[in-house]
């Protein structure tokens, strides 16, 4: 029977929060506490943060590293082609409220798909599925050993589950389910939090987040974070 493989790191999670790692962004004080209350999901980072170095691949033997990061907004969220059901849901939505995210010749919001599931989901597979949902949004994975400290520096987790015991392909991976924002050079820059929706899917309100990130970029000073 396939071993259980746990990748959960709950002590590095209690340390980021008690830290104080999600405090405030580039935004006044005011914007801030506006965007808060309409959105209690949002959890704006203060200062922002810097990423670890990483190199993950995406389609066509392309690398996909911190530099892709720089210049753009980012939004990022971490799964696997064969999850059942926060993936796709998240995509779905995702490709909704795509043509409300700024995209135009001064700000470019690109959406980042990050499989944790290396063994199985390859460069070109994940760009068939992402581009199913939306020919814009990127795929892109690396082994464990890049992509755990990547996904534990946002504050995120996954575990691979052990599930059947006559086929190793059969089995789920439990993961975070909310999104993440990074700003053009390339921090860390804010949380969407998930919640169960009435189909007991975490999911994250993407209308809401669609109208914070718009305000969070109208209000972006890259100076104030050097």
């Amino acid at each position: 029977m396939k071993s259980l493989i746990i990748f959960i790191c709950s002590v590095a999670m209690v340390m980021f929060f008690a830290l104080g790692c999600f405090k405030g962004a580039d935004v006044s004080d005011a914007n801030y506490s506006a965007l808060q209350r309409v959105n209690k999901s949002l959890v704006l980072t203060q200062p922002p943060t810097s990423l670890p170095d990483f190199s993950f691949e995406k389609a066509g033997k392309v690398a996909f590293t911190n530099e892709s990061l720089l210049g753009k907004w980012t939004i990022l969220f971490v799964g696997y082609t064969y999850c059942p059901d926060i993936c796709p849901t998240t995509l779905a939505h995702l490709d909704h409220v795509y043509p409300e995210l700024t995209n135009d010749d001064k700000t470019t919001t690109q959406v980042v798909f990050v499989s944790v599931d290396p063994n199985r989901d390859k460069a070109e597979q994940l760009a068939d599925y992402v581009n199913y949902f939306n020919a814009n949004f990127i795929g892109v994975t690396s082994t464990h050993k890049q992509l755990w400290p990547f996904v534990t520096q946002l504050g995120l987790s996954y575990s691979i589950v052990e599930e059947g015991d006559t086929d190793d392909d059969l089995y789920l991976i439990d993961h975070s389910a909310s999104i993440i924002l990074i700003n053009p050079k390339g921090e860390f820059h804010a949380t969407f939090k998930s919640e169960v929706n009435a189909q007991g899917i975490n999911n994250v309100d993407m209308d809401k987040m669609a109208i914070d990130i718009k305000d969070i970029q109208d209000n972006y000073n890259p100076s104030s974070s050097d």
